[in-house]
């Protein structure tokens, strides 16, 4: 009877071998350069277009801005205009806060608000009255001007509306008219009577006197053209 050989013992001490690792492939993921370049330009666009805003806001400018309510006609003082901050906008072409001594004595061609920008158009250096008219100042009742307030540079109609003769008749003939622009009106007195300086043309200057003389005078406003 044969026996099996017994193992070694360097057969018994032999290690088993150790596993090997399992290596992984890198996964390769293509990139589309359009989208880069699509990203990219975006990052660009929305840059430019914050730094622009930032500008556009942080940037204002000293202005004249109008203190008070000014009519029309009225010449422009100190305590009338006051200095302003505003974003700078081509739109807009207020005059410059530097510029504000220039404007004083200056009329106003329009009405101006309180709050309102001042412009250039707004003001101007010509006298009311122009060449070749004549100043007639005519003391008018309450009941002879109208309600609303008379401006400086404003277009009135004045009408004559002379009294009844004795006979019941009018004098001579229907009531007339003539143009005139106003330059100044006075405060009431007493008997709450107001004198209004109106300027009117040579041919009607003796001729606006003489009613204003007797009386005979009342004032339309002419409504402004536009």
């Amino acid at each position: 009877m044969t026996t099996a050989p017994s193992p070694s013992a360097s057969d018994t001490a032999r290690p088993a071998p150790a596993p090997q690792p399992l290596v992984r492939q890198p996964v390769v993921r293509r990139r589309r350069s359009s989208w880069i370049a699509l990203g990219t330009a975006v990052i660009c666009v929305c840059g430019a277009a914050g730094g622009w805003l930032y500008t556009v806001t942080s940037h204002r400018e000293p202005v004249i801005a109008v203190a008070r309510d000014v009519p029309m006609g009225a010449e422009l003082k100190a305590e009338d205009l006051i200095e302003a901050q505003i974003a700078t906008d081509p739109a807009l072409k207020p005059v410059p806060a530097g510029d504000l001594k220039e404007l004083i004595g200056k009329r106003t061609t329009v009405g101006l608000s309180r709050g309102s920008l001042l412009t250039r158009s707004s003001v101007t250096d010509e006298p009311l009255v122009k060449a070749g008219e004549q100043l007639v100042g005519v003391s008018l009742t309450p009941a002879r001007l109208p309600a609303t307030r008379l401006s400086p540079g404003q277009k009135v109609n004045v009408i004559h509306t002379p009294k009844e003769s004795a006979t019941g008749s009018d004098d001579n003939t229907a009531a007339q008219t003539l143009q005139a622009t106003v330059i100044e009106v006075g405060g009431p007195d007493n008997s709450g009577d107001r004198v209004v300086d109106l300027a009117v043309t040579q041919l009607d200057g003796t001729r606006l006197a003489t009613w204003a003389a007797s009386g005979d005078v009342s004032l339309v406003i002419v409504p402004a053209e536009g």
